[in-house]
């Protein structure tokens, strides 16, 4: 089940990856009340009718979850966009990759938690694989970026119990350093 955000954010990414993505960005920015999410993958792409069956909870091809009957990451976020009257895109090509973009007000009562952005970064810059993965995150007017690559070199293996340390505790400083309207988090 997706509790915050970062769970939307999180299961975008797997799919890039699952989708044999060699370079997946992940952009999130907070600005004046609103939450901003886009992930552009080089994955595989889809067709419109693949991208409608995504968008379908019962319109899974099995593949990528063999013994699940449901593909729900996809229609819960676009359900979620909708019921808060935000805003949900996905563009996608055979062969190119897919962006998914989407935007909330974070002031609706109704607005999921965005939950722990620097545990959501850790995992998905841990993901096994030979890929690129780029992450800038934006809140008012600062920002950091970090390249999967550019830390596994200074921190070596991501996947050590040193070195997710590290990551935990380098990702939770720029999380702690940004600040919004003045004041910081």
């Amino acid at each position: 089940m997706h509790y915050s955000i970062g769970d939307y954010i999180q299961d975008i990414v797997e799919n890039a990856i699952e989708a044999g993505s060699p370079y997946t960005t992940v952009e999130v920015q907070e600005k004046d009340g609103f939450l901003t999410v886009q992930v552009d993958d080089t994955g595989k792409g889809m067709s419109p009718e693949e991208i409608s069956k995504a968008l379908d909870p019962y319109g899974t091809n099995g593949s990528k979850h063999p013994n699940r009957k449901v593909g729900l990451g996809l229609p819960f976020l676009a359900q979620c966009v909708e019921a808060l009257e935000g805003e949900f895109r996905i563009h996608s090509e055979p062969g190119k990759g897919t962006s998914v973009c989407f935007r909330l007000p974070l002031t609706h009562i109704d607005a999921p938690p965005v939950g722990n952005l620097a545990e959501t970064f850790r995992q998905i810059l841990t993901y096994p694989g030979a890929h690129e993965i780029c992450i800038r995150r934006t809140r008012g007017k600062d920002s950091y970026t970090l390249l999967r690559s550019e830390l596994w070199e200074a921190l070596g293996d991501l996947e050590s119990a040193g070195s997710q340390a590290l990551l935990k505790e380098y990702l939770e400083s720029q999380e702690s350093a940004l600040v919004t309207e003045g004041v910081p988090q």
